[in-house]
């Protein structure tokens, strides 16, 4: 009886043998697969922290160019309501009625200049 436990015990560990070998090897390509994977994820992470960083400088670029370009009609507008103010009230009293229509027009002139950008662009959406 002492034989036949000996060839069992055998024959389970050559079975056991054989079927750990091919489990040893796939986790073994698995791994190697896995490596692959990490490095393209690293360089793919690398490209896209460049193209967005690079993004976030045009951006900034176009954000201060808009900047620049909006500054001087403003600018221009607040001088021109601040020579006209003078002259209305310097002509209200004694004023022909060409010079108060002309300073009526450049009155408007500066309102139209002064009026928000944003009610422009949605009257364009509407259309």
């Amino acid at each position: 009886m002492d034989r036949i436990l000996q060839i069992i015990l055998a024959l389970v560990v050559v079975v056991l043998g054989a079927c750990l070998v091919p489990l040893l090897l796939q986790l073994y390509r698995t791994a190697k697969a896995l490596q692959i994977l990490a490095e393209s994820a690293e360089q793919d992470l690398r490209r896209i922290s460049t193209e967005i960083h690079e993004a976030r400088l045009q951006m900034e670029r176009v954000a201060a160019l808009a900047e620049r370009s909006l500054e001087f009609p403003a600018t221009l507008s607040t001088l021109a309501a601040a020579f006209t103010r003078p002259l209305g009230t310097f002509l209200e009293g004694n004023t022909a009625p060409w010079l108060s229509a002309l300073v009526t027009l450049l009155k408007i002139g500066l309102d139209l200049l002064r009026r928000p950008r944003e009610a422009a662009a949605s009257k364009e959406m509407e259309k």
